[in-house]
């Protein structure tokens, strides 16, 4: 079974509350505003083209949306970014990358790694999402860490992990060490345990 690292936080705070909201969810989710930009930041990251990027908009504006406002500000983002990104220097490895980590575990972590950069020292694992104050302390982080450096075959003491929020492009990044990793894992360890006694074997 696996948790999105974007619910990791709640399921901390509650894993029945968790349960229920997973037990009751239905049916597939809309496909969103902001899963159309990060897949079009994707293939602008595989093929090194702002044309192709944008085609990828059109494709997903063309069935999915009709907010024009918000449709602007997806191919606003889309140039922000690609500008951005080739003034920053930095080399990317990777684009939306998905996680399950451990990989020998029943109780994993998955979700998706927008970007992974290529540092002089490693890797880092970086996350399209708001930067909050709290961002450090969250379970996900060491987690990612770790599952980054398994993924790519480095030490975990190569890898950073941080997040950027792409309307801006600030980007805030730290290295969790091993007492900080191995503390979390337990942590990811016991919450799964909690959460297989909660959820009915239909839903593991």
């Amino acid at each position: 079974m696996k948790i999105s690292h974007k619910e990791l936080e709640a399921c901390r705070i509650s894993p029945k509350n968790w349960v229920v909201a997973r037990q009751s969810a239905g049916g597939a989710r809309r496909f969103s505003y902001k899963q159309a930009l990060s897949l079009a930041i994707s293939e602008l990251h595989r093929t090194d083209s702002v044309g192709a990027a944008n085609k990828k908009i059109d494709k997903y504006v063309a069935s999915n949306f009709k907010d024009e406002r918000k449709i602007a500000k997806l191919y606003e983002i889309l140039d922000n970014y690609a500008k951005w990104f080739g003034e920053s220097g930095i080399i990317s490895a990777d684009a939306n990358v998905l996680l399950a980590y451990p990989s020998n575990s029943q109780w994993q972590l998955g979700g998706i790694v927008s970007r992974v950069d290529l540092l002089p020292f490693g890797y880092r694992a970086v996350l399209f999402e708001p930067i909050i104050s709290a961002w450090k302390g969250q379970l996900r982080m060491p987690l990612i860490q770790m599952a980054v450096a398994n993924r790519y075959g480095r030490p975990a003491s190569e890898v950073r992990v941080g997040l950027q929020d792409i309307d801006g492009n600030a980007v805030v990044d730290a290295r969790y060490t091993k007492s900080e990793q191995s503390q979390a894992l337990t942590e990811f360890e016991g919450i799964g345990v909690k959460v297989a006694k909660l959820l009915p074997a239909s839903f593991q």
